[in-house]
């Protein structure tokens, strides 16, 4: 490969950012440089994005990344892949507290067993070291899977995965007082505010059994291409907790907002989705994706919206509608998507339903010999 140069912007525009019963609206814009050079079999890679909210400011965020990656083949049908990378993640003053930095090293191995079929294996560790160091964790994931090819434009795809995510610090305790916790309510205990630079809000004392969290899921797949230009599928993951409870009192998720409360070790369950993959005139890629969650969560106790506990497990039942279009020129790509998400869950502050628009630009370009 030659040398790339890619330039990326894109907008979103919500009406539900902190995805929860108070609906707060917002927009963000997104934008992104990746430069990658080439050397002798090792590619070093660099890319930075700026996330900018322009309600809720003190959001915006900027993330740089730094690595290098190699390919080492073993024969016309065996290779492995190599990286490893490291990150900075740099927010405002009020969610100073989600800063960190990462490392991240990344090995895979892939061989076709056959004309038809793919056998794949990869492995991840990364560690994380948080401001606020209550998040701080090392993670490690192993992934094994198998995907078969039929000439009547069938795909079948199966895969394993198990997950271990260890905080480092997992007993640290903060008082706090009703008021601390929730200062914008009068009375002190009305959850509205969504996280302000507060860790009291996700802090609690930890048991031993907190300190690690460990998960396996089981994914499949099913597409069938209808003729050149139609192709469905069908998906299904089912995930176990193995170990492990959540250290933190409750947890949310924020639109293209990483939270480190909230990830694919707090939860289990199961996940169904299926997708209409059309190529419409001007070779524009259309998809319509309808994706349902179910998810426990292992630890984290519901509460009412005054803050008192209910005295059930978390557990939510999300409903995903999605429509996107996506061109690709030879030095350009546009896409425009649209989704419509209903969550359904025991605690009732994270009872809401909420639009999601995107649009974005890709520009890339080679440069340098060609390999």
């Amino acid at each position: 490969m030659a040398d790339t140069l890619s330039l990326s912007f894109s907008h979103n525009v919500t009406d539900n950012l902190f995805q929860n019963l108070y609906a707060e609206p917002d927009h963000l814009s997104t934008f992104g440089i990746y430069l990658d050079k080439n050397f002798s079999g090792l590619s070093l890679f660099t890319e930075g994005n700026y996330s900018c909210l322009y309600k809720n400011t003190n959001l915006s965020y900027y993330t740089q990344d730094i690595g290098v990656n190699t390919l080492y083949t073993l024969n016309e049908k065996s290779a492995f892949y190599f990286s490893l990378a490291g990150r900075g993640a740099f927010y405002q003053a009020d969610y100073s507290d989600f800063n960190y930095l990462s490392i991240n090293f990344f090995g895979a191995f892939k061989t076709y067993l056959s004309q038809s079929s793919i056998l794949k294996a990869n492995y991840t560790f990364e560690y994380k070291n948080y401001k606020s160091s209550v998040f701080d964790h090392t993670s490690h994931s192993l992934m094994l899977s198998l995907d078969k090819f039929f000439q009547t434009k069938t795909t079948l795809k199966g895969e394993i995965e198990w997950g271990y995510k260890n905080f480092l610090h997992p007993y640290i305790f903060e008082e706090t007082t009703a008021m601390e916790t929730n200062p914008s309510s009068s009375e002190g205990k009305k959850r509205h505010n969504p996280y302000r630079g507060r860790l009291n809000q996700f802090i609690t004392q930890t048991q031993i059994q907190a300190q690690g969290l460990q998960v396996v899921s089981l994914s499949g797949l099913i597409a069938q291409g209808l003729g050149s230009r139609v192709g469905i599928q069908l998906t299904g993951t089912w995930q176990w907790s193995l170990s492990g409870k959540n250290p933190f009192t409750y947890i949310e998720e924020f639109y293209t907002v990483e939270n480190p409360s909230y990830d694919r070790f707090s939860w289990e369950g199961f996940r169904i989705g299926a997708q209409l993959a059309v190529l419409i005139p001007w070779n524009i890629q259309g998809k319509l994706r309808y994706t349902m969650d179910n998810k426990k969560f292992p630890g984290i106790y519901s509460l009412s919206l005054e803050g008192d506990p209910i005295g059930t497990l978390r557990n939510d039942e999300r409903r995903q509608f999605e429509v996107s279009m996506e061109k690709n020129l030879s030095k350009l790509s546009v896409f425009l998507s649209f989704f419509y998400v209903d969550n359904d869950s025991n605690d009732p502050l994270f009872n809401w339903d909420g639009h999601f628009f995107s649009a974005g630009i890709q520009w890339n370009t080679t440069y340098g010999e060609k390999k």
